[in-house]
């Protein structure tokens, strides 16, 4: 399954899409089989620094910006708009990855602090073994975080050129 934002219908609210950062991977092993280009088209947003060597592009210069807003809707029932920044003047795709594995970590620790309906460990799930839909303060439903990767960022430049992150994420 793949989502952004736009599926919310947000994203004729932010302004002007700018630009998409696409995220791949070289393909080894067993994947090069299964991706004929070589090419694995997406990042995993639980560990992303053990892909890290793979990444095309990993120190390319993506985001001129020191401050951006990043949107999360997927997989939660109520999403998070959170700020993250740079440590210099501007975001690597390295950088952009890390910083939004770790907001995705603190989303999940936040929603297992908040939630009343515990987590159903992935050894006692029957039928699919999706997650249990939580209602914590993010609602977070089907997936746990070791399910997700990022397929692309779509970048939005709104009023008063503030910068926001839409994210095309695969699980």
């Amino acid at each position: 399954m793949s989502r952004a934002a736009n599926a919310a219908g947000i994203t004729d609210t932010l302004g002007t899409k700018i630009q998409t950062i696409n995220y791949q991977l070289k393909a080894s092993g067993e994947d090069t089989a299964t991706f004929e280009d070589g090419l694995m088209p997406w990042i995993s947003l639980d560990h992303p620094e053990k892909q890290i060597d793979s990444l095309i592009g990993a120190n390319e210069v993506v985001l001129p910006y020191k401050k951006v807003t990043l949107i999360i809707d997927y997989p939660l029932t109520r999403q998070a708009v959170l700020e993250i920044s740079s440590q210099t003047e501007n975001f690597t795709r390295k950088d952009l990855i890390l910083a939004i594995s770790k907001k995705y970590h603190e989303i999940y620790e936040e929603e297992t602090k908040t939630t009343q309906a515990k987590v159903v460990p992935p050894d006692q799930r029957n039928g699919l073994i999706n997650r249990n839909e939580t209602d914590g303060k993010y609602g977070i439903c089907c997936h746990d975080l070791t399910d997700l990767d990022l397929g692309s960022v779509e970048v939005y430049k709104g009023i008063n050129d503030k910068i926001y992150l839409i994210l095309e994420v695969e699980s």
